[in-house]
């Protein structure tokens, strides 16, 4: 088995829960008075800009042809005009809703392989942690930790920064050049690094960087 986490299949499709059914039918439910809420709030909740737009567009429609709309008011404008305007709002908005449905409800890891594969490979290292805490010479032996060593064990993506080389710490946790050869002569000067505290305190490296890889240190000793 090789470093790269491999990608599982994806799990089964969730079926979208009863309450984004209501989502999408609010502008039939309301007859158009909340015809701009289902898009306002895919927008927010997915971010895009073109979602923003097609929220504008209703919200521009809503104010013209919805149930208290500039349009609809309009005492000169034929009722029957109005009455369709109005309808052709309902079913506008209430068809694109359950288009919109199935991604607003979507689990955001559900058919996605990079969400998958970092799922995935965080799970391994869970395992791998468990593997070191209770039997450090296997440990040693599937050579968990080290990227550097040819193995067969993955182990998620850990890295035992009291052992591997500073090309590693540059490639597996993002660190530069010069914050790598400052792990090695603290390492070298302390004789192993006991937790990610000590990484900061004395091979100050910034608290933000071993944030970030928090989830990957693993602190083995000889």
């Amino acid at each position: 088995m090789g470093w790269g986490d491999r990608v599982p299949g994806p799990p089964p499709r969730r079926r979208p829960r009863f309450g984004s059914f209501l989502w999408a039918l609010l502008p039939l439910l309301t007859w158009g008075l909340l015809a701009p809420v289902p898009f306002v709030h895919a927008a927010i909740r997915l971010r895009t800009v073109g979602l923003w737009a097609v929220a504008a567009v209703y919200v521009v429609a809503w104010a013209l042809v919805g149930p208290a709309g500039i349009l609809v008011q309009d005492p000169e404008l034929d009722e029957a005009v109005a009455a369709f305007s109005q309808l052709g709002l309902v079913v506008a908005a209430t068809a694109n809703a359950f288009v919109l449905r199935g991604r607003v409800f979507q689990p955001p890891e559900v058919g996605d392989p990079a969400v998958t594969a970092a799922l995935a490979a965080r799970e391994r290292r869970q395992r791998a942690r468990a593997v070191t805490a209770s039997d450090p010479s296997l440990a040693r032996e599937l050579r968990i930790g080290r990227p550097d060593l040819p193995r067969e064990f993955d182990d998620g993506g850990l890295v035992d920064v009291n052992h591997v080389p500073a090309p590693v710490l540059v490639d597996r946790l993002g660190l530069s050049q010069e914050e790598a050869a400052r792990v090695v002569e603290a390492r070298e000067r302390l004789g192993r690094f006991g937790s990610p505290a000590e990484l900061e305190v004395y091979a100050e490296l910034p608290d933000t960087t071993v944030e970030a890889v928090r989830d990957r240190l693993l602190f083995l000793g000889d």
